[in-house]
């Protein structure tokens, strides 16, 4: 599964919706928070994350011109899964600001002032009304925002590749085995 298909599949019940202010009242803004439960955790990239806080979510809306409208998603929560190294358990803070540009299916994106390259991700949408639903770009900035892979601390020593051993609590009784491409090598120096 690509993070695109994960992108595509926010859990079920997601209820991300937003009011819009008034459309061509470029000032005004409107905003919203939400603190979602994910009680059974996601699996990403082989890896089973849990989200023992929740995730907290703030978003905030403006119209940029007529028919584009900026929507700032923030994220944060903390997340636990396993050290890909030793397998204990590994912590991480994750948040982060996003920025979405919607705009109306049909509008021609690059004959407007503002582009992707402003910060902004597109986002087509079939029709900007008083409310939107921003669940699907929630659920694509968590993902984006997931480790790729979790570690217990940066330095890591991980297991021994022949007892198991977790090398963070010292070394193990196993022999040195080397390179085994090197091995050729050894013989020559012997």
């Amino acid at each position: 599964m690509t993070p695109k298909d994960l992108c595509d599949s926010a859990p079920k019940g997601w209820n991300f919706i937003l009011e819009l202010p008034k459309r061509q009242d470029f000032e005004a803004i409107t905003e919203k928070a939400w603190n979602v439960t994910l009680p059974e955790g996601l699996d990403f990239e082989g890896q089973h994350f849990s989200l023992p806080d929740g995730l907290s979510v703030n978003a905030e809306a403006r119209w940029v011109e007529d028919s584009l409208l900026s929507v700032g998603i923030s994220l944060s929560s903390r997340v636990v899964g396993e050290c890909a190294r030793c397998l204990s358990q590994a912590e991480l803070a994750i948040s982060d600001d996003l920025m979405y540009l919607y705009f109306s299916r049909g509008l021609d994106f690059e004959d407007t002032e503002l582009g992707s390259d402003d910060g902004f991700m597109p986002v087509e949408v079939d029709f900007l009304g008083r409310t939107l639903s921003i669940a699907e770009q929630v659920w694509e900035s968590l993902i984006v925002l997931l480790p790729a892979r979790m570690l217990c601390r940066p330095d890591c020593a991980g297991l021994c590749p022949n007892c198991g051993e977790d090398l963070n609590k010292g070394v193990c009784s196993c022999a040195p085995i080397g390179d085994p491409r090197l091995s050729v090598l050894r013989e020559l120096l012997e």
